[in-house]
């Protein structure tokens, strides 16, 4: 006992001086992990100045929020094995007859992430959920092998509940089915989808779920991918959530988006992401039907020509994006597809807060004389990142990029369309927590009707839209300017 109080006694006198030995000792060693492994000054600078003058609590921010573990546990997870079934062996770069001034950016494609472009495609805009899901579900009652589910927010609402119906009838019918719902997203809904769904037997699981006590540490880092693959034959991807808000005819607070179907080739990339997602998250190696083996099983059954009259003409391929071994290649994807731009570009997102590299090379293309177009909503789903996007106008208008206000309620639509032969669609938006944090899959497209399609789609956006101009920024009282600008140093995190 005579210890123990003289050891309180001892505490108790040097206290502050124990407290301050702590906060330096803790900030050195999370100041050497920023230093090692930041690659930006600027961040690194205000993380250490959080860490030194903010005790404990800049630390504790730091380790939750500031680092990406993921990019090393997740090379550690995968055994050498497992490693060498999901890496894809490219062939001879194959220019699939594609302009000459876009060779550079296919070979450039294949140095960025080594996933071969395809042809014999066909990709289908489908405008809201009130296109989207009736597709999406007759697809999922005609299923006869297996299906795969990936998406950021499923709600179950009377639009869920509609696909949670149609995976359990699946599921009976004996279709192997596998979904995974992000550790985050799920708490969006109250009722939680995965909950109805494992109660009529359907194989699910959380992709880093976030009150387990074991990986809470990467709340920051979420799942935004939205993959349906059924039967190794149709697939859907794009930027749509399964929610009612995207009926938009019958929504109290609808959201407009587009999301694609996809046939062709290509689908076996896609499914091959979520094979390595649910690996991740499970440790469970799932098969799934690959499109080139039903193919060729389907030429030995049938000799006529219908099934290659049937190959569409699109090449396309899948970018995956997060915060592991395939981190930032979309944004490499992003700037090759710039400097091949010679006539416009378009893009169309609903948080637009740009890096300062990727908004250099948006101000580069203008003065080479490419028209930018900018599509965003007038009011988005996060008050915050309105806000930072309006602080951001000034800086965006210069060098000719133009930016529209779309005066539609919310518009979640992710695309991109480079001149008439180049489109970029999928989950990826145009912030820092799409192309730092969030796991993502977008696909790159060549066709001329894809690209005119989305086109289209754009120019009958803008019609409804307001251009943002210098005289709209003007008036602002210095109190919101003020506003806008302190809430632009938190973007990353919005």
């Amino acid at each position: 006992m005579q210890i123990i109080e003289a050891l309180i006694d001892w505490i108790s006198f040097h206290w502050v001086t124990i407290i301050v030995i702590f906060h330096v000792s803790l900030s050195l060693l999370t100041s050497i992990h920023v230093l090692l492994y930041k690659e930006n000054e600027r961040t690194s600078l205000a993380w250490i100045g959080l860490v030194v003058f903010s005790p404990v609590i800049g630390t504790l921010f730091y380790w939750f929020f500031g680092i990406n573990r993921i990019k090393r546990s997740a090379q550690k997870q995968y055994p050498q094995s497992l490693k060498e079934t999901f890496q894809h062996e490219p062939i001879a770069i194959n220019f699939h007859g594609l302009p000459q001034n876009w060779h550079a950016a296919i070979i450039a494609g294949h140095a960025i992430h080594p996933m071969n472009y395809l042809d014999g495609n066909n990709i289908e805009p489908l405008i809201n959920g009130d296109n989207a899901y009736p597709a999406m579900i007759a697809a999922i009652h005609n299923a006869n092998r297996a299906i795969v589910l990936s998406s950021y927010i499923f709600e179950y609402d009377s639009l869920g509940q509609q696909f949670v119906d149609a995976l359990a009838k699946a599921n009976q019918r004996g279709v192997a089915i596998n979904v995974l719902l992000d550790g985050v997203g799920i708490g969006y809904s109250w009722h939680k989808s995965d909950y109805a769904l494992k109660k009529l037997g359907v194989k699910t699981a959380r992709f880093l779920p976030a009150i387990s006590l074991t990986t809470v540490r990467f709340i920051n880092l979420r799942n935004h991918r939205k993959i349906l693959c059924i039967d190794g034959e149709v697939a859907f991807i794009g930027g749509m959530n399964i929610s009612q808000d995207n009926v938009v005819k019958s929504a109290k607070n609808p959201i407009d988006d587009i999301h694609f179907k996809v046939t062709g080739p290509v689908i076996d990339q896609i499914s091959q992401v979520f094979i390595e997602d649910w690996f991740f998250a499970t440790r469970e190696l799932i098969e799934f039907p690959r499109f080139e083996a039903l193919q060729i099983a389907k030429k030995k059954s049938d000799t006529s020509s219908e099934l290659q009259a049937n190959n569409g003409a699109i090449v396309a391929r899948v970018i995956q994006d997060g915060p592991d071994e395939n981190h930032n290649r979309i944004r490499w994807t992003l700037i090759n597809a710039l400097v091949s731009a010679q006539k416009s570009v378009k893009i169309m997102t609903p948080y637009f807060v740009p890096d300062q590299a990727l908004m250099s090379y948006l101000h580069a293309a203008a003065l080479r004389g490419v028209s930018v177009e900018i599509i965003v909503p007038q009011h988005s789903n996060i008050l915050f990142m309105d806000w930072v996007m309006e602080a951001n106008y000034p800086r965006i208008i210069k060098h000719g990029v133009k930016i529209y206000k779309n005066n539609r309620p919310f518009d979640h639509s992710k695309i991109m369309i480079i001149d008439d032969i180049w489109s970029f669609i999928g989950s990826t938006n145009w912030d820092a927590r799409s192309l730092e944090f969030n796991f993502e899959i977008n696909m790159e497209c060549f066709d001329p009707q894809l690209n005119e399609n989305l086109t289209t789609l754009f120019t009958a956006k803008k019609e409804n839209a307001t251009l943002v101009v210098k005289e709209y920024l003007d008036p602002l009282s210095r109190f919101k300017k003020i506003r806008n600008n302190f809430f632009r140093l938190f973007s990353p995190y919005l």
